[in-house]
Formats: C-alpha cells, sequence, structure tokens
C-alpha cells in the first residue's frame, strides 16, 4: 500500500536541493527497458558531484535525510582503480536496483579513490551502501587476507604469493569460482597529441621507461626530453605494464611523476607535449594512443574493441573481481558478480568505455604470406573475438576461456552458419614442426569437444603450429599468447 511516510519521502526528494551530489532517481514501470536503466545509472554515477541535473531525466538532488542517515554496508569491494574508479560504481547502483531501490546516490567519502553507492529500498525502509575503495589492485588481496573487504578488485591477475596467503581462509583464487574476469581493457601508451610518433615496440617502450632512450630525436622526433608519466606502485595497471613491458626486458622504471589515478595521469600528459605515459584504455583519448608491436617483425596494433576482445594487442589485460562465491557467507558477493557477468552488466561495462565479453566477428587483413590454409578460411569466414587458450600452470582450459565457451554457443545459437573452424597455433616450443601442429591440433581438440558437448557439431580443426606470432617466445606471457586458438565461422557455402 502507497503509505504517507513514502508520498512524503517522494515530495522530499523532489523539492530537496542538495548541492554537491549525484543522484539518480528513477521508478522502474514498463516503459523503461533494461538498457534505458542501465544508461541513466551509468550517467548518474560517472556525473561529477557538481553537476546540475535536469528534472526531464529523472534525476534530482537527494533529500537531507538519506544522506545523513546512516547506511548499512551490505558489500565492501576494495582494490584496482581502474575498475573502482567508474565501472564499480556503476555496477554497484546497478545491482541495487536489482534489489529494489528506487534512489541510489553516489557520495564520496573524505578520502580520495573512496565511495559509498547507497540506495534506499523502500520496501523494508532501509538505507544501503556498497563501500568501494579504489587505491590499487594489490590493496585489494591485502584488505581480503585482513578480512576488510568481501570482493577484492583487480586489474591483473593474482599473483602467487598472494594466492598462498588467501588460500587457506578463502580456497585457491584461481579456480572459477573465485576468478571472475568481468571485463577487458588495454593498457594504452599515450603522447601529447601533437607529437608525430604513431608506433613503438614493446623493446623500445621499456627503453623509454627505464631511462635508456631520453630524447625524443632518438626516435626520429624533436631533440626534447622525453618525460615520463607512470601510475603509483599500488596500481594494478603498473603491475601489468612492469610484468608485460618493463620485467619482459630486465628493466625498472626510472625516475616518473606517479599518479594514483588513470585519469589524472592522462590530464598529465595531455598538457605535456613531451610527455608519455600508459593508462587504462577507457581514460585514453583516441588522439593520443600509440600503435604498439610485441617485437621486431611483428606487425604494431592499435587498441580497439577487437584487439583486445581477441587479446592480438600487446597490452592488453583482463579485468577481475575476486572473491569465492561458494564460500562466501554473504549473498551479495555472488549477487554482485552474477550481475556483473549478466547481458545487463556487460552493457554497463560497454558503458563506460571497457571492453565487454560479448562475441563479434570481423573481418581481418590478411595478405599473401599468410599460410594457405588460413587464407582460405578468411576467404569466405569471419574470425569471431573470442580467443581460445590453456592454463599456462596446469592442462585445463583457463577461467576467461572457460567463460568465452558460454558466449561462444549463444553466439553460434543465434547466428546463421555453415561451419565454424578451429585454428591452433603453437609457440614453436620445439624444433620439429608436425609436434608444434599436433601440440596446436590437441589444444584445439579441446575446445571441440566442448562445442560439440553444448550441441555445436560442424566443427574442423587446422592446426598451423608456430605461424603468424602475436608475441615474442621468449617469455613464459609471450609463448601464453602464442598457444592459442582462434574461432572462425563460415557463412558461405562455397566453403562448407
Amino acid at each position: 500500500m502507497y503509505s504517507i511516510k513514502r508520498y512524503l519521502f517522494e515530495i522530499l526528494i523532489v523539492l530537496s536541493s542538495l548541492a554537491g551530489a549525484v543522484i539518480f532517481y528513477q521508478k522502474f514501470g514498463a516503459e523503461h527497458s533494461p538498457v534505458e536503466s542501465e544508461t541513466a545509472v551509468a550517467a548518474a554515477v560517472e556525473a561529477p558531484a557538481s553537476a546540475s541535473m535536469q528534472p526531464a531525466t529523472g534525476a534530482f538532488s537527494p533529500p537531507p535525510d538519506l544522506l545523513s542517515a546512516p547506511a548499512e554496508v551490505i558489500l565492501r569491494m576494495d582494490g584496482s582503480n581502474t575498475i573502482g574508479d567508474k565501472l564499480a560504481p556503476a555496477v554497484a547502483a546497478a545491482y541495487l536496483k536489482q534489489l529494489g531501490a528506487d534512489v541510489t546516490i553516489n557520495k564520496p567519502l573524505p578520502t580520495a579513490n573512496e565511495v559509498q553507492v547507497i540506495g534506499f529500498l523502500p520496501a523494508t525502509n532501509q538505507v544501503v551502501a556498497i563501500a568501494i575503495k579504489a587505491h590499487g589492485s594489490s590493496t585489494g588481496f591485502r584488505s581480503m587476507l585482513q578480512q576488510e573487504t568481501d570482493i577484492a578488485m583487480s586489474s591483473r591477475p593474482i599473483k602467487e604469493s598472494e594466492n598462498l596467503q588467501l588460500l587457506i581462509p578463502h580456497g585457491d583464487m584461481t579456480r572459477p569460482e573465485s576468478e571472475h574476469v568481468i571485463a577487458l581493457d588495454g593498457l594504452a601508451i599515450i603522447v601529447h597529441p601533437d607529437n608525430p610518433l604513431r608506433h613503438l615496440t614493446v623493446a623500445q617502450l621499456a627503453q623509454i621507461f627505464a631511462g635508456e632512450i631520453t630524447h625524443w630525436s632518438q626516435l626520429g622526433g624533436a631533440d626534447r626530453a622525453i618525460k615520463l608519466y607512470a601510475r603509483d606502485d599500488q596500481s594494478g595497471t603498473y603491475d601489468t605494464f612492469n610484468s608485460l613491458v618493463l620485467k619482459k626486458s630486465g628493466k625498472q622504471l626510472a625516475p616518473a611523476k606517479r599518479f594514483e589515478s588513470n585519469e589524472q595521469l592522462a590530464r598529465s600528459v595531455a598538457a605535456d607535449a613531451w610527455g608519455i605515459g600508459f593508462t587504462g584504455l577507457a581514460y585514453a583519448r583516441t588522439d593520443m594512443i600509440l600503435k604498439i608491436s610485441a617485437d621486431d617483425g611483428i606487425a604494431a596494433i592499435e587498441p580497439k574493441q577487437f584487439s583486445i576482445s581477441s587479446e592480438d594487442y600487446a597490452l592488453s589485460r583482463r579485468l577481475f573481481l575476486y572473491a569465492n562465491t561458494e564460500r562466501s557467507s554473504n549473498p551479495h558477493v555472488s549477487g554482485l558478480i552474477d550481475f556483473a557477468l549478466s547481458i545487463n552488466g556487460q552493457h554497463l561495462v560497454e558503458q563506460v568505455s571497457f571492453i565487454p565479453q560479448k562475441v563479434t566477428a570481423s573481418l581481418p587483413v590478411v595478405n599473401a604470406d599468410f599460410p594457405v590454409p588460413y587464407q582460405r578460411v578468411a576467404l569466405h569466414g569471419e574470425r569471431l573475438s573470442v580467443t581460445f587458450r590453456m592454463r599456462s600452470d596446469r592442462a585445463e582450459i583457463d577461467n576467461k576461456s572457460a567463460q568465452d565457451i558460454e558466449h561462444l554457443v549463444n553466439y553460434l545459437q543465434q547466428t546463421p552458419h555453415q561451419k565454424v573452424t578451429l585454428i591452433g597455433f603453437s609457440a614453436g616450443e620445439s624444433q620439429d614442426e608436425d609436434a608444434d601442429k599436433n601440440r596446436a591440433f590437441i589444444r584445439s581438440k579441446l575446445l571441440a569437444f566442448e562445442l560439440k558437448q553444448r550441441g555445436i557439431k560442424n566443427v574442423e580443426i587446422i592446426a598451423l603450429g608456430n605461424a603468424l606470432p602475436i608475441d615474442s617466445n621468449d617469455s613464459e606471457w609471450g609463448r601464453y599468447r602464442n598457444n592459442r586458438t582462434e574461432i572462425w565461422v563460415t557463412k558461405s557455402q562455397s566453403n562448407s
């Protein structure tokens, strides 16, 4: 029944005008689609505190009692700034809407990069909150160890040392019930828009950030000193850069201006004609981004949706939520993670400029240097944006590939096609070409089996061994990337 208390509460929402708050108010009705609701939630979460909200959008300043009333924290998230800046608040607000909240507010806390997403649940007359602290990926795992958070946000895989510390209280955090890939991202290497440099190799990038290449003239540019901008040591973005760039070349970061925030770093590089930095793709302007080649002789690739989704781009990365959904006594842990992985959750991922886990098709450029079987498949086929990989530490499908199988099956069931072709590659781990092809075949055969178990029958395998590498085989990470299976679909009878 529509109570007087509820009626007065809604009047307060309309009449109050409290500056500095960002609020989204919208009642679900038959006239609103899920996508419209998600867009409004994301817009409210992303809006700056000083934004002026227009009544026409359904957003109003919150009533004073909602801000001042103590909120019950039902879920704590801690870790990556990349996730915690925009994506986590957007997902949290939408999750509270799913629980029945018709009022949500993004309330910044006194400490930078900390926020509470507060919701009012009219059914129970409760004010609840999801607390988000975004000080870097490593802080999330420390907070989980100290039982100060429910979900660790990370823009890199958990380290072995972190997993060992969490093993007894939380179980193996690399298992599917604990490691959840919610989005993809790419490290964007950015320079001032007027900088004529267009591409770099990973090795050159390492030399720049190690202080070995110090002037732009060494790269064909002006005789001006290079200024370095980097994320701080707590950041998963820095950990990823350190792992994929610096450590790969056995180097360490030279003195640089350090930032806790991706957004602040990107703004600083945009204002410095001689600066270079790295940040999450979602925070980089397109006119500042360089193409990156994994190694000499390997094509430079621009970070775009397909190249990141397929993980062909050398500096692609996965964004994780870590929590054991089978052990946690808090139902909101699995509730929020399930929502983040759902279709609606992945819409939000896309709205805040990350790469969602959805399957798309593309026609890559294929030239005469490619293997003939590859050219034949490409002639009548399209490549899908998921790439299948095995774990490097054990003989089983990695967690992202396990998630991708379900996305792939859904796509194939809804998209007319004549045939699915799995093209397997290996890292050239032996001098025997036939052995390399056999390894690629076995890995692809496992995917074919999983697809057939789910009703996808018309599947062929082409094993090309160590052809068409996308990375150097000199590192474990490079070999992991090269040991892959591409998925192609044929839509023409002529190649069936």
